[in-house]
């Protein structure tokens, strides 16, 4: 709005710091005005913006894949009781293998001696019946012997008969004796086996309680070092998925640098392109409507602040893209009009 001449004739008395005072203030209230206006074209930003193609989200899980494709193994290793309870069923199915081999060769002694008790007793068993047999038949031909001599009830016949008694129980007593030295020999051997019997089991004892010890401990390293190999290899998959994690933020970062800079070149190419010749389709069509109501508002300001306040603007110059400048111009041109007309 121009101003009148009363008003142009009060300015002449103004001072300089009064009049850039007033002209301060001026713009001020001008952007605070603007502000009804902004909401417009924001709207029409808005409307242009919804219009454009959607821009292609970019997969990154496809582009730059998360999964390196390496996996830490998974592995359950024994326990300390697990491997006792395996080592043990181990050490008994062997103890009882070697164990059930000692008895059988004990028992088969044990067997033979009291085979050789039983034989030596029906030897004895014998030898008293054959002794007996012949016994009898030296006593009845004694008899007989006596009978035919007529010395059955002689001295004599009584001496015979008391020499067969003695003989007899002399053969009785041999018979005894090689029995008794034969048991004798016998209940020592049993004796014996029985001793090394209980010896053997001894040892037996004594020799599957180290190889268990000694089995737990060979499992127990056997576990270790399938642990340290499992974790040792798990490790540097961790390593390298660490790396290729670090590795992928990295071409992810170069990815999307690289594309605003494209983007970026490309949108001031067409910056300097719309510049130069103009835009084009809906988006003229728009920018035309956003520089109506730019227009329409800075026209309605006084010409000699209707430049600086659209300079001042935050907004216009985005708003308005490349109308900005030839709205500029035309503020401009009419505020120099003014100035030629006073």
């Amino acid at each position: 709005m121009a101003k009148s001449f009363w008003d142009e004739f009060k300015d002449l008395f103004k001072t300089d710091a009064e009049k850039e005072e007033e002209k301060r203030q001026q713009i001020n209230d001008a952007l605070e005005r603007e502000k009804e206006i902004s909401n417009q074209l924001s709207a029409l930003d808005k409307e242009y913006k919804d219009s454009l193609p959607k821009e292609e989200e970019i997969d990154f899980e496809k582009l730059f894949p998360s999964d390196s494709g390496l996996k830490e193994l998974e592995y359950q290793l024994d326990t300390d009781d697990d491997i006792a309870k395996r080592a043990e069923k181990e050490n008994s199915y062997s103890k009882n293998k070697e164990l059930s081999g000692l008895e059988s060769k004990y028992d088969k002694q044990s067997s033979a001696l009291s085979e050789s008790r039983k034989k030596a007793e029906q030897t004895l068993g014998e030898g008293y019946k054959q002794l007996q047999e012949l016994y009898d038949q030296l006593r009845k031909r004694t008899e007989n012997d006596t009978l035919k001599r007529g010395l059955a009830r002689s001295s004599i016949a009584a001496t015979q008969l008391g020499d067969l008694d003695s003989a007899r129980l002399e053969g009785m007593g041999n018979l005894r004796a090689s029995y008794n030295s034969s048991i004798n020999d016998i209940e020592e051997s049993i004796a014996k086996l029985e001793a090394d019997r209980d010896h053997a089991l001894e040892e037996l004892d004594l020799k599957y309680a180290v190889e268990l010890d000694d089995r737990i401990s060979e499992l127990k390293a056997e576990r270790d070092k399938t642990a340290k190999t499992y974790e040792e290899y798990n490790a540097k998959v961790r390593k390298q998925n660490n790396e290729y994690a670090q590795k992928r933020e990295e071409n992810i970062s170069k990815y999307i640098k690289d594309k605003e800079e494209e983007k970026r070149k490309a949108e001031d190419a067409q910056i300097k392109h719309e510049n130069k010749y103009g835009y084009t389709g809906a988006k003229q069509e728009n920018y035309s409507k956003r520089y109506d109501i730019a227009y329409d508002f800075y026209s309605s300001l006084s010409p000699d602040i209707a430049a600086d306040a659209l300079e001042a603007s935050p907004n216009m110059k985005y708003y308005l893209g490349a109308y900005y400048n030839k709205l500029l111009d035309s503020l401009k041109n009419k505020q120099e009009g003014e100035t030629r007309v006073f």
